[in-house]
């Protein structure tokens, strides 16, 4: 039995028939030249009808859409180049891992590369991987069921889910605008917008106070190259990648600056995290470090490996880790250069200047170190006057301002009108 209708919507008709195929009600229409048959997933004959009505509405307005079929393995491979060329390496590299542990190694972009630790290690989600063979397969149901698993699990904390939901969003908002990705669930464009973002608990900052920095310098004062490169992370702030890639026209003693800027050295291209070069001055503590240090002669890094070459950042921080072990110490890479910020913060330093030699907005550095930032408001929750006065405040702008005027009046403070500071 077939039941066509149609609407009329100018000149054109958007018909519909349905019909019935093993007792269920279906319907079938032309969308942009093509059949579609589709269940209506009900026995009614009225809630068929009903359907019926409201798809040829939407037919009639233009505002119906054919979810798109787009292998999964191919999408994934043509983003992973996607972000290898618009991506610092170490952002690429870590997006391709959280595509990894969400789909496993389906395509050549997400295996791991020859030769590297990770290729060797026991895939830790095998088994938990969520398989489909089209990117509509991957409905906001199956990543939101994927990550609450890994934070029972796994016990992922919000910002490693934050940060899934993030490369997943990136995933479909490409396939939208460069493979016409079509969401079968027309609520949701991008399924990953249907996928709660979880409240991340304030950051926790470790950094080291001056008598810990003495400590750390002493521990490594065998070490000349890990030596110097350690006083840079804690003096100058700089990120780890930042300070493995520095030449010496980088670090240039005389102006006493580090400039730390994209360059490309034996066809390889690098550029900061933000893509923005930034100049750091290097403090009289760092001066005196660093001009006793001697770097290899004929060699383009001003800290080498011990092959002569590039640092691998694994291999640093593994020989760092190793050596502050056997002196019981914990701190890393990332410590280093949150006391540069911390220390400053103390300093009461302002946190946009921070932001800037640090290569960060103002608005995380507000997250991490605005607790440092030395109490300058007291007065601030003070209703009365006269309690700021008596609690210390001064009017020694006042004051100030007052004799500037006397003297640049000549007739006295008499003829002065009456100042007020305003707060």
């Amino acid at each position: 039995m077939a039941i066509p209708g149609n609407i009329k919507h100018g000149k054109e008709f958007a018909m519909a028939h349905i019909y019935r195929r093993c007792r269920q009600f279906w319907i079938s229409y032309y969308l942009d030249g093509k059949l579609i048959q589709k269940s209506l997933k009900t026995k009614d004959e009225r809630t068929a009808l009903s359907k019926q009505k409201r798809i040829e509405y939407e037919l009639s307005i233009g505002d119906l859409h054919v979810a798109s079929k787009l292998p999964l393995p191919i999408v994934l491979e043509v983003f992973c180049k996607y972000l290898k060329n618009t991506r610092t390496f170490k952002s690429y590299k870590n997006d391709v891992c959280r595509l990894r542990t969400f789909f496993g190694p389906i395509c050549d972009g997400l295996k791991p590369y020859p030769g590297t630790m990770k290729q060797s290690r026991k895939d830790k989600y095998e088994g938990s991987h969520v398989k489909a063979e089209l990117l509509e397969d991957i409905t906001a149901g199956a990543i939101n069921r994927f990550i609450a698993a890994r934070i029972e699990e796994d016990k992922w904390k919000p910002k490693t889910a934050n940060l899934m939901r993030e490369v997943l969003h990136k995933l479909y908002a490409y396939a939208i605008k460069h493979h016409g990705f079509c969401s079968r669930d027309r609520r949701y464009p991008n399924p990953a917008d249907a996928v709660e973002r979880l409240r991340e608990s304030a950051p926790q900052i470790r950094f080291l106070t001056l008598e810990d920095i003495d400590k750390q310098l002493q521990v490594l004062a065998d070490y000349p190259v890990i030596h110097a490169m350690v006083a840079v992370y804690i003096y100058a702030g700089l990120r780890r990648e930042e300070v493995l890639w520095l030449t010496g026209e980088d670090v240039d003693l005389e102006q006493r600056v580090i400039r730390v800027r994209a360059k490309t050295i034996d066809k390889e291209y690098w550029q900061p995290k933000t893509k923005k070069n930034r100049v750091v001055p290097i403090s009289n503590a760092l001066y005196d470090i660093l001009s006793i240090y001697q770097p290899l002669v004929n060699c383009v890094w001003f800290f080498p490996s011990p092959t002569g070459k590039k640092w691998n950042t694994d291999n640093f921080s593994q020989d760092l880790r190793e050596i502050n072990k056997e002196n019981n110490l914990e701190w890393s890479c990332l410590d280093f250069r949150h006391t540069f910020g911390s220390q400053l913060a103390q300093k009461g330093e302002s946190l946009y200047k921070i932001a800037e030699l640090m290569g960060n907005s103002p608005d995380i550095c507000r997250r991490h170190y605005a607790a440092l930032v030395p109490e300058k408001m007291r007065d601030t929750v003070e209703f009365s006057k006269t309690q700021i006065e008596q609690q210390g405040g001064s009017k020694d702008a006042e004051v100030m301002l007052r004799q500037i005027l006397e003297k640049l009046d000549g007739n006295g403070s008499k003829l002065i009108p009456e100042i007020r500071l305003v707060r």
